[in-house]
């Protein structure tokens, strides 16, 4: 198992993402919390764990001081940021500490989940020798079918970029340097729903995600732009038609709606 500690001063940030942690697939066992650089650092001398995940707004010493202390007596520990502050600045110096992730908060269930997916495969490249004791792995959909490798990589690519307001089939079926009228013909048939739809139902699914989550306050202007919306208000609408209440209803009284997550 990969040991990791969680660095948040906010006690309900450390349980929601330990929860996280513990109820995903992948083979990581949260072996510390702490609500302060001093802390983490002490901690992180002791256990030696493989990851540590760190906010930056943290009281006497913030969280990329702390790495940069971290580099100097741990080097080996990765390290994730999960930052309430979408801050180009704090980005770049995150780059420079040689951060593995730098992720904004709140954090979409299945966005921590392809993260703990990308750092299991990092660090079984950087210990391959390190004995495995995974969780048994979430089965996903197959495709099949003619386009099946450009459908895939089509989905992939919208699931990473979702939260851009530009993302469009133009620009996708551009930057795959096929046409648009193709690549939407090839999602139909292998997915069983258009580009716009699988966009929509992908951004809708994880807004949910967010309003289900009892450690987010978010608001839901910052929640439109958080899932790739421009105006809070058309989020709104396209959200009330999908699931059948406004946000704020459904972040009140959530309902079942296992049909919008497109994956």
């Amino acid at each position: 198992m990969w040991k990791l500690v969680i660095v948040d001063d906010e006690k309900i940030i450390r349980k929601g993402l330990l929860q996280y942690i513990e109820d995903s697939s992948y083979p990581f066992e949260v072996i510390g919390e702490a609500k302060s650089a001093g802390e983490a650092l002490s901690q992180l001398e002791e256990t030696l764990p493989h990851v540590c995940f760190v906010d930056i707004n943290m009281p006497n010493m913030n969280g990329l001081d702390m790495i940069s202390c971290m580099r100097e007596r741990c080097p080996q520990v990765e390290v994730v940021i999960i930052s309430g502050y979408d801050n180009f600045e704090y980005a770049r110096q995150a780059v420079q500490l040689r951060a593995f992730d730098y992720v904004l908060k709140p954090v979409p269930k299945s966005d921590l989940n392809k993260l703990l997916h990308r750092l299991d495969e990092h660090l079984q490249a950087k210990y391959p020798d390190q004995p495995r004791e995974d969780k048994a792995k979430e089965e996903k959909p197959a495709f099949t079918g003619d386009g099946t490798v450009l459908v895939r990589k089509v989905t992939e690519y919208i699931e990473d970029h979702y939260q851009d307001p530009e993302l469009s089939i133009q620009r996708v079926a551009a930057l795959f340097h096929i046409n648009a009228t193709y690549l939407s013909k090839r999602m139909k048939q292998e997915l069983g729903s258009s580009f716009l739809d699988y966009v929509t139902a992908l951004r809708i699914a994880k807004a949910m995600e967010l309003l289900e989550d009892a450690a987010s306050n978010i608001k839901i202007g910052d929640l439109a732009i958080k899932v790739g919306y421009k105006s809070p208000y058309y989020f709104s609408r396209v959200f009330k038609n999908r699931v059948g209440q406004s946000p704020l209803e459904y972040k009140q009284h959530p309902i079942s709606l296992a049909s919008e997550s497109p994956s």
